[in-house]
């Protein structure tokens, strides 16, 4: 039920209905019915909300229990799920000023 991974999503995020509602620029009573499985979020929203959960649409679909699923491309290349320590990293390298960013690349070796 999508109702369902929408709300473990949301929870795993640490939000609230209101604050997903506010970043999906939908009201909470509108989150709180996706939920409860009395609407379904339009289809256009997926990728908004899977980006704003942090988690796939396939996730938000109920086809996996792994919220980080990536569907393997046809490559050999390997892909590695990130975690919420991965996740927080990243959010942390989001919200940094230009100047640690520009550190954390040259650290890493990544200009």
């Amino acid at each position: 039920m999508i109702g369902k991974q929408i709300k473990k999503a949301r929870l795993l995020a640490g939000l609230t209905q209101q604050e997903l509602g506010k970043l999906c620029g939908k009201g909470v009573s509108t989150v709180s019915e996706w939920e409860s499985g009395k609407r379904s979020p339009d289809v256009e929203l997926f990728p908004l909300i899977g980006q704003i959960l942090h988690v796939s649409q396939a996730f938000l679909l109920d086809l996996t229990d792994d919220p980080h699923y990536i569907e393997r491309p046809s490559t050999n290349e390997e892909i590695i799920p990130m975690d919420t320590k991965d996740i927080a990293l990243v959010r942390s390298f989001r919200a940094a000023d230009d100047w640690k960013k520009k550190a954390v690349k040259k650290i890493l070796d990544l200009d």
